[in-house]
């Protein structure tokens, strides 16, 4: 009986499964969990919660998985500016950021490009941890010579705010080791 119940919970309840799992630190299960209270619910934010477990996991793959559904969601910018307000947390930088590493790191640079260039707000800028940022810098620490023009390029386009100078600076800085790449 008691195993009947427990199996119940967790088919009723995956939501405090999820929460119990990532008390425990296991990330795997509680995407696992938490994806299952997705399906019941088609809820936005436990997407997000499916998409930050998997980021929590470090697992590429699963990030993908999650991020992609999770942009590919009407409401995505409102659930990541409601996160960010809640926690502090600047969501829309965090899951772009990681979304745009993960889908470099399983060997997709032109989406993960096309990406970065879509999350850059404002248009032209380069505001510091942005995932166009992010992505240079993977790209600047792999030494990744057969990208780096198609990253050059996009750089080279962005014109952020002239008064911005770190941001101008840190733009002017990546410019330099992305290019040194191209020679």
């Amino acid at each position: 009986m008691l195993v009947v119940g427990f199996v119940g919970f967790n088919f009723l309840c995956p939501q405090h499964m999820a929460t119990y799992c990532e008390r425990l630190g296991n990330y795997r299960m509680a995407v696992n969990y938490a994806a299952l209270r997705y399906t019941y619910t088609d809820d936005t934010y436990d997407l997000a919660r499916c998409f930050e477990d998997s980021i929590l996991t470090g697992d590429d793959e699963l990030i993908v998985r999650y991020g992609d559904e999770f942009i590919g969601k009407d409401d995505w910018v409102l659930v990541t500016f409601d996160m960010t307000v809640s926690s502090g947390v600047d969501y829309y930088t965090f899951f772009g950021g990681q979304l745009v590493k993960s889908r470099y790191d399983t060997g997709n640079f032109a989406s993960a490009l096309e990406l970065a260039v879509y999350l850059n707000i404002p248009e032209g800028s380069f505001a510091m941890s942005c995932p166009l940022m992010s992505l240079s810098a993977s790209v600047i620490g792999r030494q990744d010579r057969e990208n780096a023009p198609a990253l050059l390029e996009v750089l080279q386009s962005l014109s952020p705010d002239p008064k911005d100078t770190d941001e101008v600076e840190a733009l002017e800085d990546f410019i330099k080791r992305v290019k040194n790449l191209t020679v």
